[in-house]
């Protein structure tokens, strides 16, 4: 089974996951876990609208507040939950998050007892205004530097527990960008649901982010998800590893 690794990040939300390094709950990440230990029963991620710099380990202060010039262009959210293409905002290190696409969904996929259902793909541009928030961007995604723009690729779904029994899933095995670009745990993608318990006849309400590109916005039309396995408390495989759903987005 997988252990969950958070993500030193965050919205990617637009986004919660598991990449290496201590969980982090700071304020308003979008990548904010519960305990993994913890069972689930009502509780549902927090929207991905924030950087993935707000789940950083950083201690530096996030305190950015943007220019009102900045403020001022058509579309600027300044709750920070975007919905429509064009709307943007500022995270609390000084990263402007675009809304550059956006699809509503309802494909599902089953495996065992469980059904995972896609409801939201989104595309974020992230433009780090500063220094500080490259560095973060680059420590929340694990690598040594960071290109802006970069683009964060941000999935909402749910997991539904048809079952008799509690199970603790293992989130997505890996989100497959067109043809070639492959999201895991171990490569710059944050799930939220990675090691969440979920009881009999209960459902999660969760998301994923991911890294879709640097510098040129990606062009994908379709993505591919697979859902990794299920187990008990004793770490025994109530699950399988679901097959690809695929999401077309042209």
């Amino acid at each position: 089974m997988r252990i969950q690794r958070s993500l030193v990040l965050a919205g990617l939300g637009l986004l919660a996951l598991g990449l290496a390094g201590c969980q982090s709950t700071a304020k308003h990440s979008s990548a904010s876990f519960k305990d993994s230990q913890s069972s689930t029963k009502t509780y549902h991620a927090a929207k991905p609208d924030a950087a993935v710099t707000a789940s950083s380990s950083s201690k530096i202060a996030q305190t950015y507040q943007p220019r009102a010039a900045q403020t001022q262009a058509k579309g600027y959210v300044k709750s920070g939950k975007l919905q429509q293409k064009g709307q943007y905002t500022f995270d609390k290190v000084g990263t402007k998050l675009t809304l550059t696409r956006v699809h509503a969904l309802n494909q599902t996929i089953k495996s065992g007892q469980l059904t995972y259902r896609v409801t939201s793909v989104r595309l974020i541009k992230n433009v780090a205004e500063n220094d500080q928030a490259k560095r973060m961007a680059a420590q929340a995604l694990n690598l040594a530097e960071i290109k802006s723009p970069y683009y964060t690729l941000q999935v909402k779904f749910t997991i539904l527990n048809r079952g008799k029994r509690a199970v603790t899933t293992d989130g997505i095995k890996a989100i497959q960008l067109g043809n070639h670009q492959r999201l895991t745990a171990a490569n710059q993608l944050s799930d939220a649901s990675a090691g969440k318990t979920i009881p009999a006849h209960r459902q999660l309400a969760t998301f994923a982010t991911g890294l879709a590109g640097q510098e040129t916005q990606p062009t994908f039309t379709h993505v591919k998800l697979a859902f990794a396995g299920g187990y008990d408390q004793r770490q025994h495989q109530l699950v399988k590893p679901s097959g690809w759903l695929i999401v077309d987005l042209s």
